[in-house]
């Protein structure tokens, strides 16, 4: 196991090796892995309905020290300022520096510790997807949006999931186990996200799931997963590290494909410059 990895890496990675009461725990945190902030390592393990032994014994067999270690890792990361009844949406910075500071080491950490074997294979399956599909839920809608007006400046046949009045089933009915999935699991992620995801697994389809957290069955379902930092500066999170994520995504995607990309670029501009003349003649 990688010393470099995560705590979510390294629990997905660990996790069908797992004894009963190890895996209780890794349960518990991996549905929320915000509770190391705030809790000592026997409140998880009571928590979790597991003693103290059984908890020290799994992070030893993921690597760490002890609890410390972890807790140190998780708080490398600014967390969003908690909920209380005197200041019930949380400490929201005033200063634009400071605010500002938190979005660049958020990108700096995220790149810092992406694996560069990981971005060259999820562009890989970009490329190489009979089709590709861009799925988004909720607040990571806008974000598939955006994904897809890139993607399509590149290759044909890039398809959306949700698309805008029309059922989910009958659009997704066409995925193969030739095509690519683009999953955005940035923010919450709703029951339409992991339906759509599994179900792609399921087809054969390749996954490339961009998160900022790591949840039960992410390493089953998704070939590639790259996390971008989404926890604080301000009650709202951030999405900056994985909007900045896609877009490095499609830069080396066009890289890769070289001519095709260039051409379809070439096209696109001389149907905008064709209708644009056509709109001037007509004022």
């Amino acid at each position: 196991m990688d010393s470099k990895d995560h705590i979510g890496q390294r629990l997905l990675t660990a996790y069908d090796d797992l004894p009963r009461g190890e895996r209780r725990l890794a349960d518990l945190l991996l549905e929320d892995l915000g509770l190391i902030r705030y809790s000592s390592a026997g409140e998880l393990a009571a928590r979790a309905g597991v003693s103290k032994a059984t908890a020290s014994r799994l992070f030893h067999r993921l690597g760490y020290s002890g609890f410390r270690a972890i807790l140190q890792e998780v708080r490398e990361s600014p967390p969003v300022s908690p909920v209380s009844h005197e200041n019930p949406l949380g400490d929201v910075p005033l200063s634009m520096g400071a605010y500002l500071d938190a979005e660049v080491q958020h990108l700096i950490r995220t790149f810092e510790v992406l694996r560069p074997d990981d971005l060259t294979r999820a562009v890989k399956l970009l490329r190489d997807g009979e089709k590709l599909w861009v799925v988004g839920f909720g607040e990571d809608y806008p974000i598939a949006h955006f994904a897809r007006s890139l993607l399509i400046k590149l290759r044909p046949d890039i398809r959306m999931i949700p698309l805008g009045g029309f059922p989910i089933p009958e659009e997704f009915a066409s995925i193969t186990d030739k095509d690519t999935v683009l999953a955005l699991g940035a923010g919450r992620r709703t029951q339409d996200f992991h339906n759509v995801v599994s179900s792609a697994a399921e087809a054969g389809a390749r996954i490339v799931l961009v998160t900022g957290t790591l949840a039960k069955g992410d390493q089953k379902n998704a070939s590639v997963i790259l996390r971008g930092r989404t926890s604080g500066p301000t009650l709202f999170g951030s999405l900056t590290a994985p909007i900045s994520l896609v877009t490095y995504l499609c830069a080396r995607l066009a890289s890769e494909l070289g001519f095709p990309a260039a051409d379809r670029l070439r096209a696109i501009a001389s149907i905008h410059a064709e209708w644009d003349e056509v709109e001037d003649d007509d004022a």
